[in-house]
């Protein structure tokens, strides 16, 4: 079968009574049988396709969008976990719920005060470690002897640059109030 072409045309056996009232609807909307099928199939595929492929958002700097009133009822145990996280994480109860939706749609990090903080932490010595690292590339290229290159230093320097940027972008879009918006 594997050398065999495939044939184009579908077979499909209705029975008397679901041929005939197949044809009775199709006469309706003035449709051959096969073509209504054949329509059919290819809106079948079309809806597939677009519930395979997962909506995305992502967070756009480009407009302050107005904020809308959206309320939702909790159980006493929701709001109570939602309280004791918001406590945890250093952010109001309204912060926090804002987060979850966030992060929910964009499945971008929605972070609280303490990975703030941390992140901060983190950027600040990273900044240190890649002045330090620019200082021992400039003695190497003064032709002053230091036991490793000035590629691998270049390298170090440019991945710690790399990694600052995407924090402080994560700290931002954390902090501000961003537009969500779909991708098709």
């Amino acid at each position: 079968m594997g050398s065999e072409k495939k044939s184009p045309i579908l077979s499909v056996r209705l029975g008397p009574d679901l041929k005939e009232r197949w044809e009775t609807y199709c006469e309706g909307l003035g449709r051959a049988p096969s073509s209504a099928i054949k329509e059919a199939i290819e809106q079948q595929l079309k809806a597939a396709e677009a519930l395979s492929t997962p909506k995305t958002y992502h967070q756009t700097e480009t407009t302050k969008e107005p904020k809308e009133r959206f309320e939702i009822l909790l159980t006493a145990s929701e709001k109570a976990g939602i309280k004791e996280r918001a406590h945890v994480e250093r952010c109001s109860m309204r912060r926090w719920v804002i987060d979850a939706i966030r992060n929910g749609l964009t499945h971008e990090p929605q972070f609280g005060m303490s990975e703030i903080d941390a992140l901060g932490e983190s950027n600040y010595q990273l900044l240190a470690l890649g002045r330090n690292l620019n200082q021992i590339a400039r003695r190497l290229n003064e032709g002053h002897y230091e036991p490793i290159t000035v590629k691998r230093i270049e390298a170090l320097s440019r991945l710690i640059d790399k990694h600052t940027t995407v924090v402080s972008n994560a700290i931002r879009a954390s902090l501000e109030r961003w537009s969500i918006t779909r991708q098709n």
